[in-house]
């Protein structure tokens, strides 16, 4: 369409709008036009399929991963702390929550001839406690013996801790280990075993999620307060500790040494995977593996011992030719490839007798080098005690200060804000370094590159008199592909003050009214001499030409696990054109939203660090009980690191104002924030 056909169609829709007070017969004629006019500023054609990587190239947990060696050691080094506070802050545990001195009740000692067994409840938050059992080889003579300490968390069997067939048998491990000289803990999964008395197993819901408060959260935490404790024993040489678990073990075994190096020797079994990653909720921290996967997250053991134990019949198969060369190159750094062995059985999915002996073995070469190996081989006629005589609540009822599940999340919810608040009273370069570093990455979007920047189908049209360019906005990098109106002053006002960035929560196209005028706030800024890029961000305007836009989270299980949420997306579409201003015309941008969208710059603004300002409104939003993060804004971990306070510190250095926020709450909090900042 030529430049004079849009002048004739626009000039027709003005009039159409005039006439429709006097002549209300012609609103419907008018709604026809107006939608006319609005299709001059489409990018797009009918129907037309998004190219946005993010819609079309969704992960999942079985989505095939390499692994991308580091090519040289300083380099590992800076990434080995990249993912050790990756893996913090997706479990939740970034701060580390406030929880006490480390509590624990140990309680009916069982006595066999070399062994003993206990039962014990762990107090990991306050009113919650891990579950488990402590086995022991028996003390001779007066003077206490330390042996090296072992955690022993386990998979996903029916029975949990307590399970004890030719598959798996967590019983026969610890007593086993015991026997042959190790203080070793068995403790509960969440929601298995003794502890399906305390919380279920998939634990919380969207609001806790949205807190940290989650499966990876509870189990990470209780697999670091099974650290302390297990260290705390008298019997037990503090610097001779080691932990091994299978399938969902193996990943507690993984998270566990990749952020604690108090882990000397470690073997998770059968977990270590390219093709699967895990498949249970407990396993996925939301944002965790957007970037990354298990093959690098199991390298950071190196360049302490590692085994790596695998079968043929599960998602380890490929382990000989492509994990264990994948993380021994990492041990090859530290010049020390010897130290990760791997051992491959013909079976399925297991921790049978076969696995069990190879990982003894493992563990004797590097605590107890000088005994023969035969000393550390599983009796396959071992005697277990009964199921009965290991449960925790069979002879006693739960601790008096268990919290009931809603009980335990109101003041976990409460501790974290309290948390939130401590932390910047102590400082805002102090509060950056903690929650600004958690902040970022959750949302794990930055300001792009401007080299990634393009354009393309770009196109100038006049609309009320206004010259607007259409185009495709691109990032080659993150595969953003954006519908984008530029709205430029007119010639004799000129580019005169700062572009601006106005995001709509129906898209670019709310920026011409119903009655195809353009809306005030663009009127203004044009007038004021302010170029004005509009922009459909994920999900909105021309993306819902195809369905697949808004549906692409309900797409594969654990998805916040390997995908950014929506309202992520969104706010890395603000922060490209945000970038894309400051490119084009030489000055940072003002970054203006309302309602959904003004959730959108708000959240962005900490992160914009090259903008002008920022003008959000929040009307609309109901933030009481967490509902508008729960229905518009839902992000996992986002209310645990602050969400708009954190953005306001982060952006203390630019302008940000602030309206229509109707919660009180919610109101007086973010005052507070940027009072803290002035």
């Amino acid at each position: 369409m030529n430049p004079t056909a849009n002048r004739s169609l626009i000039v027709s829709c003005l009039l159409f709008a005039v006439t429709l007070v006097a002549c209300p017969f012609l609103q419907n004629v008018s709604t026809a036009e107006s939608a006319i006019a609005t299709k001059v500023l489409e990018v797009l054609p009918p129907n037309a399929k998004t190219t946005d990587r993010r819609v079309t190239d969704i992960k999942t947990l079985r989505t095939p991963q390499d692994f991308k060696a580091p090519n040289s050691f300083d380099e590992w080094k800076n990434r080995k702390e990249q993912l050790r506070e990756k893996i913090l802050v997706a479990t939740g545990l970034w701060p580390m929550p406030e929880i006490g001195d480390l509590h624990a009740e140990v309680y009916e000692k069982k006595e066999h001839e070399d062994y003993t067994v206990e039962k014990v409840l762990l107090r990991t938050y306050p009113g919650y406690y891990a579950t488990g059992n402590l086995y022991r080889p028996v003390q001779k003579g007066d003077e206490i013996k330390q042996y090296p300490g072992l955690l022993l968390p386990h998979g996903h069997w029916e029975k949990g801790r307590l399970e004890d067939s030719n598959r798996a048998s967590v019983p026969r491990r610890a007593v086993t280990f015991a026997k042959q000289g190790y203080v070793a803990f068995t403790y509960d999964m969440v929601g298995y075993a003794d502890n399906r008395e305390l919380l279920p197993h998939d634990v919380g819901g969207g609001r806790e999620s949205l807190w940290g408060i989650t499966p990876p959260n509870i189990q990470t935490l209780t697999s670091l307060r099974a650290l302390d404790f297990i260290q705390s024993l008298e019997d037990v040489d503090p610097e001779r500790i080691g932990v091994t678990g299978a399938s969902g073990g193996g990943t507690q075994t993984f998270f566990l040494y990749g952020i604690d190096d108090r882990v000397k020797v470690a073997a998770p079994v059968n977990m270590i995977s390219s093709t699967m990653q895990g498949g249970c909720v407990c396993e996925n921290a939301p944002g965790l593996r957007i970037d990354t996967n298990n093959m690098e997250i199991g390298a950071l053991m190196a360049p302490r011992p590692l085994l790596m134990v695998s079968a043929s019949g599960d998602w380890t198969r490929l382990t000989p030719e492509k994990e264990f060369p994948a993380v021994r190159s990492v041990y090859w750094l530290y010049g020390v490839p010897q130290r990760v062995e791997e051992h491959q059985q013909d079976m399925g999915h297991n921790y049978n007798i076969v696995s069990r002996n190879w990982v003894y073995d493992h563990f004797r070469r590097f605590f107890y080098p000088n005994r023969p190996p035969q000393d550390f081989v599983e009796d396959p006629n071992l005697v277990i005690d009964a199921t009965e005589d290991l449960k925790v609540f069979s002879r006693r009822e739960k601790p008096s200060d268990v919290l009931e599940p809603e009980a335990l999340f109101a003041s976990l919810r409460k501790s974290f804000e309290e948390q939130l608040w401590k932390t910047l009273q102590s400082g805002v370069e102090n509060f950056e370094d903690t929650y600004g570093e958690a902040y970022r990455m959750t949302l794990a979007v930055s300001e792009p590159d401007p080299k990634a920047i393009s354009t393309d189908k770009m196109e100038k049209v006049q609309v009320a008199g206004q010259e607007v360019e259409k185009f495709l906005l691109k990032d080659s990098k993150t595969g953003q592909v954006l519908p984008a109106n530029l709205w430029m002053p007119d010639a004799t006002t000129g580019v005169k003050t700062n572009p601006t960035l106005m995001v709509n929560e129906k898209g670019k196209a709310a920026l011409v009214t119903a009655s195809g005028t353009l809306s005030a706030s663009l009127e203004s800024a044009l007038k004021a001499g302010s170029p004005v890029l509009s922009i459909d961000v994920l999900a909105t305007g021309e993306f819902l030409k195809d369905a697949s836009s808004t549906t692409r989270d309900k797409k594969v299980d654990q998805f916040p696990t390997y995908n950014l949420m929506d309202t992520e997306c969104r706010i890395q579409d603000v922060l490209l054109g945000e970038t894309y201003l400051r490119e084009r015309f030489g000055k940072p941008a003002d970054m203006v939203g309302s309602g959904e969208a003004g959730a959108w710059v708000l959240l962005a603004h900490g992160l914009a660090k090259s903008s002008h300002s920022t003008k959000a409104d929040l009307s609309g939003l109901d933030f009481t009980g967490d509902k508008a993060f729960l229905k518009e804004l839902f992000i996992p971990n986002l209310r645990r690191y602050g969400d708009f306070v954190t953005s306001i510190v982060l952006g203390r250095d630019r302008p940000v104002s602030i309206t229509g926020v109707s919660d009180e709450s919610m109101s007086q909090r973010l005052a507070k924030a940027e009072d803290s900042v002035k």
